[in-house]
């Protein structure tokens, strides 16, 4: 029976709460990082793709922050690209800057590891 007029017994968050909370953190950044985009619609195709494809690796490695059992190791790369992001994007690719971009790939990834760091219920094996 649903205990929709009761309160959580703890603070800890169950795991179907984590993933809402990181689906609402995706689908939310999604769009925006969509709105983000359209700054780039001057581009040339050609510029445009190479944007599209440095932001979708980004992304996966941003996804990779709640999914991935190398949480250590997905931290430090996503940090270091989102970092980087400005210096791939316009020095290496030659692409035109998207002032908003780097600052959006960063709050998301921040949203993701903060919501990482809620305590969770342990699940039925114990593993949480």
């Amino acid at each position: 029976m649903s205990k929709w007029y009761k309160m959580p017994p703890s603070y800890r968050i169950t795991d179907g709460e984590y993933k809402a909370n990181v689906d609402g953190i995706n689908i939310v950044f999604g769009a925006v990082l969509g709105f983000v985009l359209v700054g780039g619609e001057g581009l040339p195709v050609r510029d445009f793709v190479a944007l599209l494809m440095l932001s979708a690796a980004v992304v996966v490695m941003i996804l990779y922050l709640s999914q991935s059992e190398y949480k250590l190791f997905y931290i430090v790369l996503t940090a270091a690209t989102i970092v980087a992001f400005p210096y791939i994007a316009e020095d290496f690719f030659k692409l035109a800057r998207v002032p908003k971009l780097q600052p959006t790939l960063a709050v998301w990834a921040l949203m993701v590891l903060l919501v990482e760091l809620i305590p969770r219920e342990k699940d039925a094996e114990g593993d949480t």
